[in-house]
């Protein structure tokens, strides 16, 4: 069975490279994926997925088999922005190849995923077209995911009913099996102040002063977080400051900060708060402390709004989902593959991290190239890629069905 699905994805390599090519020139920015589901939605049905949808928010979903086994393959389609600030070598959107690379906008964050899905659900079917499989195959081209990470998967999980048992992310491991990340959040401190004349300022309070206070003493906080293991310190940031009063001769009467909080093990939004809440304390400050609410709009025109947190998660070295995994990646590589866990957010946030659904990932390119300029792929790392996710599934069943 492995290697014949292993071959007949060797024999579709110069298809895997034209359909990443195609999706690397189709711009699909968070809110603006219509053209590119459309193209992953006609790929599916021309390589005979048993069901292909596009769910009420907009992301495309293809089906094979119904066996027992509920797998799901997520990658999200969008892309962040191309800016005049980025120096590219080649134009983002051309994926151009040159010796054995290709390059473009998405090229490792993460449309080789979705192109590897395409041709391993090919291989699957052209193996077993008729034949009864042991699981169900759930092939996720999840849109929004730039702007509000995990929402996607929570939409069509808890909007549209599709639930999986196991699903496998397509972010960038360079190869290797992901099983983690560290959450994070957005939270807004607001002071309060007193206006006045800026010629009379000793009759005003001033919000950023009280404000100025708390900024020093968050950095002094993200210098004592403690580091655990495998996934790190947390970390608090403040990334932006606004203030009003009357007018910019007044003393002001209102100031906000927005920090962006990465969150490690331990951690999570209540203990977060409360850090913030003992520093207002300590400092005796009266201050407003919040976590905002994201709202956005999908391509589909539906709206929907999110609670800007998105927890921590990590799957277990002995999970059978990561044994699947190490044992389908040793039957494709021929050698064991290390783990490791990512360093900025996925879609596990919600899978793992909100419904407590095994999650882990695999995918080729480097993390540290995402939201570059430099995002480069090797193509033998994609094939490799291809490969795995036409074994996986079987492995999974295999094992699951063991346990």
């Amino acid at each position: 069975m492995t290697e014949a699905l292993k071959q007949i994805v060797r024999n579709d390599r110069a298809e895997l490279e034209k359909l990443l090519q195609r999706l690397i020139q189709i711009r699909s920015y968070s809110g603006e994926e219509k053209e590119i589901v459309e193209f992953i939605q006609q790929t599916m049905q021309a390589y005979g997925f048993d069901e292909v949808l596009v769910d009420s928010l907009g992301s495309i979903v293809g089906r094979i088999g119904d066996g027992p086994v509920k797998i799901m393959f997520d990658a999200h389609i969008d892309t962040v922005q191309v800016t005049d600030s980025e120096n590219w070598n080649y134009p983002p959107f051309e994926g151009k190849i040159i010796d054995g690379k290709i390059y473009g906008r998405g090229t490792v964050d993460e449309k080789p995923a979705m192109a590897g899905y395409l041709i391993a659900g090919k291989a699957i079917k052209e193996q077993y077209n008729g034949k009864p499989l042991p699981f169900t195959l759930y092939v996720v081209g999840s849109v929004m995911e730039e702007d509000c990470d995990g929402y996607p998967l929570l939409h069509l999980i808890e909007k549209d009913g599709i639930r999986p048992d196991y699903v496998l992310l397509g972010e960038p491991t360079d190869l290797k099996i992901y099983r983690g990340q560290r959450g994070r959040m957005e939270i807004e401190v607001s002071t309060f102040g007193k206006s006045a004349h800026g010629a009379h300022n000793q009759h005003g309070i001033n919000a950023i002063y009280k404000m100025s206070k708390i900024v020093d003493q968050i950095e002094q906080l993200d210098k004592q977080l403690e580091p655990v293991e495998p996934l790190g310190k947390g970390s608090i940031t403040v990334s932006e400051i606004s203030s009003k009063g009357p007018s910019l001769c007044s003393v002001p009467d209102f100031c906000r900060i927005h920090i962006d909080r990465r969150l490690t093990l331990h951690e999570d939004k209540e203990t977060a708060l409360d850090q913030l809440r003992e520093i207002a304390q300590k400092l005796n400050i009266q201050a407003e402390i919040r976590i905002p609410h994201y709202r956005g709009k999908s391509w589909k025109g539906t709206e929907f709004e999110q609670e800007a947190y998105f927890p921590t998660w990590l799957l277990k070295e002995d999970h059978p989902l990561l044994k699947a995994a190490r044992s389908a990646a040793q039957k494709v590589f021929g050698r064991e593959v290390s783990t490791g866990v990512w360093s900025f957010s996925t879609n596990g946030v919600a899978t793992a991290g909100r419904l407590n659904i095994p999650t882990f990932g695999f995918a080729p390119g480097r993390e540290e190239l995402s939201h570059s300029d430099r995002e480069e792929l090797s193509l033998d790392d994609l094939a490799k890629a291809a490969e795995f996710y036409a074994v996986f599934p079987f492995v999974l069943a295999e094992t699951i069905n063991k346990k």
